[in-house]
């Protein structure tokens, strides 16, 4: 991995939905510590802290020395700032995979999560009075989301499973009967009772994500895509949902740029969100694959503990007859 300047520059929290009525809400212990080493095993913790406070992964590598001083840099900062925000430290040496989710291509690079959802801060060395600025606007915006909590230094390595919500059980028992439609109903549901919960918005995304490829004809969609024109958004659509579910997201995300690129107006809309949706499907199977396997199974899926998700291995056995030249980019 390569060092690399530049700045993605003013942090764009513009994908985040909107923030809840009534938020600032008073500021809880959140259970974590303020200084912790991230990596595909850890990375579901990191996940859960950043549904109630910030999470700044820093990427760095000992052979970079700029990344070794942003390292310190942000270390320095999670401490003055009292647990406001968890830094993650991500050795990309080592914790290869976790770059490669979260597209980090160079080192120094820095990447905040906030509800779950990954917002680039840094890609190069930035100027030192920079990084407080970038940190004072991600803890800004987070509080407008009514995430005010603090770490209280623990590790939380022997805290106790929550119990899920009813709501939440119900969507797990809806994914193991392949009822792919009431998943994703009972995952509203117990979004709108934990708002908060990054986890049951993955579950949705991956139970719509199912719901929408379960029964269909993937060879035929990707053929009509290929023939059609990046402006035919619905077929385009489709056709992401089949390559992703088949383990080809990078095409997917390919081809819904295109989509971005040749449209306008609401169909332009609509294309973005799909794109933000699948890569966030794609990152949390990516992140969360360790952790699988001490999971349970549901059904024809995974669904690891505390609500990160279901992974569904179903999505690729149920395209598992799609050919590799019909994976074809449309025009």
């Amino acid at each position: 991995m390569t060092e690399s300047l530049g700045m993605y520059g003013a942090v764009d929290l513009s994908s985040l939905s909107a923030p809840p009525a009534g938020g600032g809400e008073a500021a809880s212990k959140v259970r974590g510590g303020v200084v912790v080493d991230v990596t595909a095993q850890s990375m579901a913790s990191a996940l859960d802290v950043s549904a109630k406070l910030p999470v700044v992964l820093v990427f760095y590598s000992a052979r970079s020395e700029a990344s070794v001083a942003l390292d310190s840099r942000l270390q320095e900062i999670a401490v003055r700032r009292g647990g406001r925000f968890q830094l993650g430290r991500v050795d990309v040496d080592a914790a290869v995979e976790v770059a490669q989710a979260f597209r980090v291509t160079g080192v120094p690079a820095a990447v905040a999560l906030i509800q779950g959802q990954p917002v680039p801060l840094f890609q190069g060395a930035p100027a030192d009075g920079e990084i407080d600025k970038v940190i004072d606007q991600v803890l800004a915006t987070a509080a407008q989301y009514g995430m005010t909590g603090v770490l209280d230094g623990q590790d939380g390595a022997d805290e106790p499973e929550p119990e899920i919500s009813e709501h939440h059980r119900a969507a797990l028992d809806a994914m193991e009967a392949n009822d792919f439609h009431r998943a994703a109903d009972e995952f509203r549901a117990a979004l709108r009772e934990e708002p908060g919960n990054a986890g049951l918005a993955y579950g949705l995304a991956q139970a719509e994500l199912m719901s929408r490829v379960t029964g269909t004809d993937p060879n035929a969609i990707l053929v009509r895509a290929s023939s059609l024109p990046f402006t035919d958004v619905e077929t385009q659509l489709a056709a992401a949902d089949v390559e992703v579910a088949y383990g080809r997201a990078q095409s997917a995300f390919a081809r819904l740029i295109e989509v971005v690129k040749a449209t306008s107006g609401q169909e332009r809309e609509d294309a973005r969100k799909r794109l933000v949706e699948l890569f966030e499907v794609v990152l949390v199977v990516e992140l969360l694959r360790p952790k699988i396997a001490v999971g349970h199974r549901v059904g024809s899926g995974v669904a690891v503990s505390r609500g990160h998700g279901v992974l569904l291995p179903a999505i690729s056995s149920a395209c598992s007859t799609i050919s590799p030249s019909a994976s074809t980019r449309g025009r």
